[in-house]
């Protein structure tokens, strides 16, 4: 604990004795919080997971077609933690070649379905540097807490975007 830049010093408050001291980074951990996670199970802690947002979830599956609905279930797979864009377990983007490979979809029917699934304001297909990549709808689905404001930005003009202002 060399390494560690000193914070504070805890001690008892009665008899001023040191008895521990907290690092930068280290965390008090409260007897409510043990309460919290007593008598619960973490569940497929080495899985993803993707957050789906019900207001959205619930709207989305009035507009799809079954087709649609499938082949989304499909990309989210792929959906990469804050980026939202698509890619592959070795970081490259998915491309329309590898989900008509994966998949198994014609090309004609591949391009429809991604067509819809963008007017729609699910996905979004995007071009930087010459490189086709694609990104899916923060305000429907996404990984973690934050969002990159590039994505925020891509997805601004969509429908999604006041679905949380509607009462």
């Amino acid at each position: 604990m060399a390494n560690k830049e000193l914070k504070f010093n805890i001690v008892d408050v009665q008899s001023g004795e040191l008895i521990n001291v907290m690092y930068q980074g280290d965390r008090i951990r409260r007897d409510e919080q043990d309460e919290y996670t007593r008598n619960k199970t973490l569940l497929n802690p080495k899985e993803d997971f993707i957050k789906v947002f019900v207001k959205s979830i619930l709207k989305l599956s009035t507009m799809l077609t079954n087709p649609e609905a499938w082949f989304l279930t499909y990309l989210l797979r792929y959906l990469n933690y804050t980026s939202g864009v698509l890619k592959k377990d070795n970081g490259s983007c998915i491309t329309m070649d590898d989900i008509m490979d994966e998949s198994g979809l014609k090309p004609s029917y591949t391009y429809k379905i991604i067509k819809s699934l963008c007017d729609k304001g699910v996905i979004a297909k995007c071009k930087t540097e010459g490189q086709i990549y694609f990104a899916m709808n923060p305000y429907i689905f996404m990984k973690g807490r934050y969002v990159s404001n590039t994505l925020i930005d891509i997805f601004k003009n969509t429908q999604w975007v006041n679905i949380f202002k509607e009462e």
